[in-house]
C-alpha cells in the first residue's frame, strides 16, 4: 500500500486515504509516497511578495514550518495540498492569491469543470481565498463562481479569470486541489477525481 504522510495529522484526511487504501506515516522519510499539507489558516501574504487584505487571517508559525517541510522534500516526494494546502503550494511554486472572493465560503457544493477528463463536477467551497497560478502550473480544474476577487488594494467586480480549483506544478510533482474531498464519501465525484489526479500525476 503507497504510505502518505499528513502534515499536521489531520484526522478527515486520514480517514479518507486509508479509506482509499493509504497507509498514514507520522513524518516522510525515502519511503513515503506523498506529502499531503491540509486546510486552515491563510498563507501570509509575505510569502508572494503582497500586503494583507483585512479578511486574510495567518499563522506564521505554521507557515515556516510547513515551508521547511516543503524545502526539505522538494525534489524526492512528490506533494498535494487541500484547500490552505493547495494555497500554500502554489505560492511556494511562484504563485499568487486572491486574497478574498465571493461565493465560495459557502459550506456547499458548486459546479467546476475538469480539463483533464473533459467533464463537469460538483465540487466542495468552503474558502474565501483563491489561487494564481504561477506561469508554470498546469490548470486541471476550473469554475465560474465568483462574482468579486480581491487583493490588498483593489477588488475586481465579475469572472476578472476563472476561479482556480486545481493546478500541477510538473517541475516540483506539486498537486493544487482547492476543494475538500475528504468532507465527501469515497464514492462523491469530488474525492475520486482528487484521487485520480494523484494516481495520473504523482504515482
Amino acid at each position: 500500500m503507497p504510505k502518505v504522510y499528513v502534515v499536521g495529522n489531520d484526522r478527515a484526511i486520514v480517514r479518507m486515504f486509508m479509506g482509499q487504501g493509504w497507509t498514514p506515516v507520522d513524518e516522510a522519510d525515502w519511503s513515503t509516497d506523498l506529502i499531503q499539507f491540509t486546510g486552515g489558516e491563510d498563507v501570509d501574504p509575505s510569502y508572494y511578495g503582497e500586503k494583507r487584505h483585512p479578511s486574510t487571517r495567518s499563522n506564521p508559525v505554521r507557515d515556516a514550518w510547513e515551508s521547511t517541510i516543503y524545502h526539505e522534500n522538494l525534489g524526492t516526494t512528490p506533494m498535494a495540498g487541500i484547500c490552505r494546502g493547495a494555497q500554500f503550494l502554489n505560492v511556494m511554486n511562484g504563485g499568487r492569491l486572491w486574497q478574498n472572493v465571493t461565493n465560495h465560503a459557502i459550506a456547499g457544493k458548486h459546479e467546476a469543470f475538469c480539463n483533464v477528463f473533459e467533464k463537469p463536477l460538483m465540487v466542495t467551497s468552503t474558502h474565501h481565498q483563491m489561487m494564481i497560478p504561477a506561469g508554470r502550473g498546469k490548470v486541471l480544474m476550473a469554475a465560474q463562481v465568483a462574482g468579486v476577487k480581491s487583493t490588498a488594494e483593489e477588488d475586481f467586480q465579475g469572472n476578472l479569470s476563472p476561479d482556480i480549483e486545481a493546478v500541477f506544478y510538473p517541475e516540483t510533482q506539486s498537486l493544487c486541489y482547492q476543494p475538500h474531498p475528504e468532507y465527501v464519501t469515497i464514492n462523491d465525484e469530488c474525492q475520486e477525481t482528487y484521487f485520480q489526479y494523484i494516481n495520473k500525476f504523482l504515482m
